[in-house]
């Protein structure tokens, strides 16, 4: 599937927030993450997700195009997650494909949704202090949203 995603670095999580609470979001997931990404030279990226959330601890494996950009939006292939437990199968998986571990990042997410929009709001602590606001689902809805938004609190 198409993942279609604004982006963007900014200074406080707070007016975001704001914004999801005023405007009826709902409140759908509060975890710490610890993702550790692997490249491949095909230009796709792994991604082992370790979420936290009330003493348990999912782990989640998926893949995505590797595109970085300038740019607030993102559109790229990404696949659905898939769950796991067995630690030993899945790095076996990923030697087999030949991806190679490249960093690991650590973060604080809160995730709100409304009618199929979804704000990922991160305070990542690793590999860098900084907040980030994500806004993903579908195009028309989603620029509607980015662009009430976008000049709020950016970081240059």
């Amino acid at each position: 599937m198409i993942e279609y995603e604004y982006s963007f670095e900014v200074m406080n999580l707070q007016p975001f927030i704001d914004y999801c609470e005023n405007n009826n979001y709902k409140l759908i997931e509060e975890s710490c993450q610890t993702r550790v990404i692997y490249r491949n030279e095909n230009k796709t990226i792994a991604r082992l997700t370790l979420n936290e959330l009330n003493g348990n601890v999912v782990k989640k494996l998926d893949f995505k195009d590797d595109k970085l950009s300038e740019n607030d939006l993102i559109e790229r292939r990404e696949s659905l997650a898939l769950v796991y437990k067995d630690e030993s199968a899945v790095q076996s998986i990923l030697e087999f494909l030949n991806y190679k571990k490249d960093n690991t990042i650590k973060r604080f997410r809160k995730t709100y949704e409304k009618q199929g929009v979804k704000f990922e709001l991160d305070h990542y602590f690793q590999p860098k202090d900084m907040f980030v606001v994500a806004i993903e689902g579908e195009k028309y809805e989603v620029d509607k949203v980015y662009n009430l938004i976008k000049d709020w609190q950016r970081v240059n």
